[in-house]
């Protein structure tokens, strides 16, 4: 479907409820938004690349078969490491899109399991979600790791239903994680040997009253952004970006028609990009990536 087809579509959905943001990308189950060195980056699970958008359209980064991107982050001295989530892996890939190493098991030589997003940690490594049974009667089997730029992988956080989005605050230490299944927004606090040293839930779903009432059955906090002040939670199965305060305090939701949305991020120019699918059983998965100017999100509801 052509970016023009895109917006009528949009449209459509909407229903003429609201003005629907700008429509900047389309792709195969769009996911794992970055803005980095002046581009937009994302994934496209259902095509196994890497896009980057520029010029008014999109162009393949890096492509890998049987990968299924679901996150690209910054890694090593000028690279990036890419979430495998089908292909059960971390991928190193170099500046100009070349595939370095494969990271698979943990320190304890167990396998990953789904690894599903991933953040920067400011010193050339990273942190990423792995994610688990995406059941709501399975046990809680997800984990958050953090990979060096030498490869080591320690473990942060296990025990969660269903891990998800991750971003980290080098300045406070703080690692944000959504447990997609359970409804919630957790911060941990780190220490610089990656242990947490506390943690709070940050945001309940069930308290929020934009966010309390859901109809898909498996709805929760996907993808995080931040932005000083701010952080913007993406809300998978119910077409929803809510921004809230560094506290939790809920500030506004937004509307895309993308259901499955799944990831928000700030470029420079505090733009505020969301991505998603508009069905998650058929490939190749049709999306769009979309764009809100500072004075659509910025409204307090």
């Amino acid at each position: 479907m052509t970016t023009r087809g895109l917006v009528l579509a949009l449209s459509l959905l909407a229903g003429g409820a609201q003005a629907e943001p700008v429509v900047v990308a389309s792709g195969s189950y769009p996911e794992g938004l970055l803005w980095h060195g002046g581009r937009m980056y994302f994934t496209e699970m259902g095509a196994d690349r890497v896009s980057i958008i520029e010029n008014g359209g999109t162009r393949e980064f890096w492509k890998l078969p049987g990968c299924g991107p679901t996150q690209i982050v910054p890694f090593g001295i000028n690279g990036f490491v890419v979430d495998c989530h089908l292909g059960r892996a971390m991928v190193e890939v170099s500046a100009t899109g070349v595939t370095g190493r494969r990271f698979t098991t943990n320190r304890e030589g167990q396998p990953l399991q789904d690894p599903n997003a991933a953040a920067s940690d400011g010193q050339g490594g990273a942190y990423f979600s792995d994610a688990g049974a995406f059941d709501l009667n399975a046990p809680p089997t997800g984990r958050v790791y953090h990979l060096s730029p030498m490869g080591v992988m320690t473990e942060v956080v296990g025990g969660v239903r269903y891990a998800n989005g991750v971003n980290f605050d080098p300045a406070t230490r703080t690692l944000y994680l959504s447990e997609h299944l359970a409804r919630k927004v957790h911060a941990l606090t780190l220490d610089t040997r990656q242990r947490v040293t506390a943690r709070r839930v940050l945001i309940d779903f069930a308290q929020v009253p934009a966010a309390r009432q859901f109809s898909y059955p498996l709805a929760g906090p996907d993808g995080i952004a931040l932005r000083p002040g701010w952080l913007a939670v993406a809300e998978y199965g119910e077409g929803r970006v809510h921004l809230f305060d560094r506290e939790g305090r809920h500030r506004n939701t937004l509307k895309v028609s993308m259901p499955f949305v799944d990831t928000v991020a700030w470029d420079g120019s505090g733009n505020l990009y969301a991505g998603g699918a508009f069905q998650n059983t058929r490939l190749p998965f049709e999306g769009a990536v979309v764009r809100f100017a500072p004075e659509e999100w910025e409204k307090q509801k």
